[in-house]
C-alpha cells in the first residue's frame, strides 16, 4: 500500500518550465508544503483518516507539479495565487484521469491547453473517490 497510490505521478506535468529551478530552493519548497498541507486541511475538516494518511504524498506531488510548471520563482512563491493554481491543477488532473479511465489518452503526456467544461474549481478531490486496487 503505497501512500496516495491511485493518485498517480502520471498525471502531474513532467517537464521543467524555464531554467530558474535549483536544490537551493528546497528549504522554500518544504514552506509551500506546509502551506498547501494547511490549505487542503481547512478545506475540510471531515477528512476520512485514509485522506490524512495520503495527505503527505498527494501534497508532496502537487508542490513538485506547481514547481516544475512555474514561469518564475516568484510566481511559484505567490501565495496569493496558490489556491487558485492548485484548483487549476486539480482541474487538469481531474482532466487526464476522466480520460484515462475512458480508455483514451496517452497516459497523460499530452498537454492540453484548452479549459474543460467540467471544471468545478476543487482542490483536489480525490479523497472523496472510492479507492481500487
Amino acid at each position: 500500500n503505497s501512500a496516495g497510490g491511485e493518485y498517480g505521478q502520471e498525471f502531474l506535468p513532467s517537464g521543467l518550465n524555464g531554467d530558474w529551478q535549483s536544490d537551493k530552493d528546497m528549504h522554500l519548497r518544504r514552506e509551500m508544503i506546509q502551506h498547501i498541507v494547511k490549505m487542503l486541511k481547512q478545506k475540510d475538516n471531515n477528512a476520512s483518516p485514509e485522506w490524512i494518511t495520503k495527505l503527505p504524498q498527494m501534497v508532496k506531488q502537487l508542490e513538485v507539479s506547481l514547481y516544475r510548471s512555474a514561469q518564475t520563482f516568484q510566481a511559484y512563491a505567490d501565495i496569493t495565487t496558490l489556491k487558485s493554481r492548485l484548483q487549476q491543477l486539480a482541474m487538469e488532473i481531474a482532466k487526464k484521469s476522466k480520460a484515462k479511465d475512458k480508455g483514451g489518452g496517452d497516459g497523460g503526456n499530452s498537454r492540453s491547453t484548452s479549459r474543460g467544461q467540467e471544471s468545478r474549481g476543487e482542490v483536489v478531490d480525490s479523497r472523496h473517490r472510492p479507492t481500487s486496487g
